[in-house]
């Protein structure tokens, strides 16, 4: 036997998610959402498909689509661009998106093949690196696919109906649980306490916390005074931070500000859905304008009467230190993609500087990730 790899049962295409000539096919748009609907069990249409890949202010999507013998996509993955600085300089670097292939024809080398399609073209344009938050099922293809898994980045857990928790502490777990109603309204009292807040708003002496319909030039200038000086920082630009937390389809998201005298000082992106809140994204001036966002952030769900509220961020985020007090808790080395998730990075250059293979150069928050929402 000659070795040679068999060759391929399906071709590919791209989709131009730039606008050039020619543009896309209505029919390959309707076929990505039915792909992707089938794939994630959900319930889209093609404003995902048009926002996440032609609207996103860092550029347009670099996209593929697999194609069966009889013409039918049957396979889809895409890079989305993102412009980051390391170390304080301009990178451009890309977020695997969407990797889905039909189920009637997996095992077909459809996720791999298009993988390395799209790694290989976005290297040539000069982009080293790409990332991802990975799921469940494509992880292990992605390992085998040249990604390296450099870490898991733990989910911290605020349990605000504590009456579950208890009750699973073994034999005197029932016992424990006829006290947590009581329990419950200590922390909350512990926590509205810190935040010295008054009944009805967010404010705590010259701090303030206000509704942001959109965001403008105060939020770049925070960027550049606010963002970490080493390692690979996500920008957040205005344009990027409307277009990733406001002008999404389904509008889940929440954002607030941090006014004093008229400057922004902080902003918070959350999510409340079912019951349960995300902290999705934040950025503070100062030491205490982080604790009073985090704060807020418990009590608004306290308020909204939530079950729960989660922060995805590395152990190296410097809000982690204040979760604790909060009453928020972490199974660093728990169960992968319940407790902590994995990040995986794939280099595209073979010049590509190797600061991207370590956890610890990534500044990272729930927003990060590349799904339009963090609910399911």
């Amino acid at each position: 036997m000659s070795g040679a790899p068999a060759p391929r049962r399906w071709t590919w295409r791209e989709l131009d998610c730039a606008g050039r000539a020619g543009g896309v096919a209505a029919a390959d748009v309707e076929a990505w959402v039915a792909l992707f609907n089938a794939s994630f069990g959900k319930q889209k249409d093609r404003a995902t498909w048009a926002w996440k890949y032609t609207a996103n202010p860092h550029g347009p999507a670099v996209a593929r689509v697999a194609c069966a013998a009889d013409g039918r996509v049957v396979g889809a993955y895409a890079y989305v661009p993102r412009r980051f600085r390391l170390d304080g300089r301009p990178l451009l670097l890309m977020q695997a998106s969407d990797a889905m292939t039909a189920p009637d024809h997996r095992g077909q080398g459809i996720f791999t093949g298009l993988d390395d399609i799209v790694c290989e073209a976005v290297g040539a344009a000069g982009v080293p690196w790409s990332f991802a938050y990975s799921g469940r099922r494509s992880f292990s293809g992605f390992l085998r696919n040249g990604w390296e898994h450099i870490g898991d980045v733990p989910l911290w857990r605020l349990v605000y109906r504590s009456r579950r928790a208890l009750r699973r502490m073994g034999r005197l777990g029932p016992a424990l649980a006829l006290g947590a109603p009581l329990l419950d309204v200590l922390l909350g009292w512990r926590r509205r306490a810190a935040l010295a807040l008054p009944a009805g708003g967010l404010d705590r002496g010259e701090r303030r916390l206000v509704r942001l319909e959109r965001f403008d030039e105060r939020a770049a200038e925070l960027f550049e005074a606010a963002a970490p000086r080493r390692g690979l920082v996500g920008v957040r630009d205005p344009a990027w931070l409307d277009w990733r937390y406001i002008d999404t389809p389904t509008r889940r998201h929440e954002c607030f500000a941090v006014e004093r005298d008229g400057a922004l000082d902080g902003w918070l992106v959350t999510e409340w859905v079912d019951g349960h809140g995300y902290l999705v994204d934040h950025l503070a001036r100062d030491a205490a304008t982080r604790r009073f966002l985090l704060l807020a952030f418990a009590v608004l769900g306290e308020r909204r009467g939530a079950q729960e509220a989660t922060a995805l961020l590395p152990s190296h985020h410097p809000s982690v230190a204040d979760l604790p007090a909060l009453g928020f808790r972490a199974r660093p080395g728990g169960r992968a993609f319940r407790d902590v998730f994995p990040f995986i990075v794939r280099r595209c250059r073979d010049d590509a500087a190797p600061a991207a293979r370590q956890l610890e150069a990534w500044h990272l928050a729930d927003g990060d990730r590349d799904a339009e929402h963090m609910s399911p």
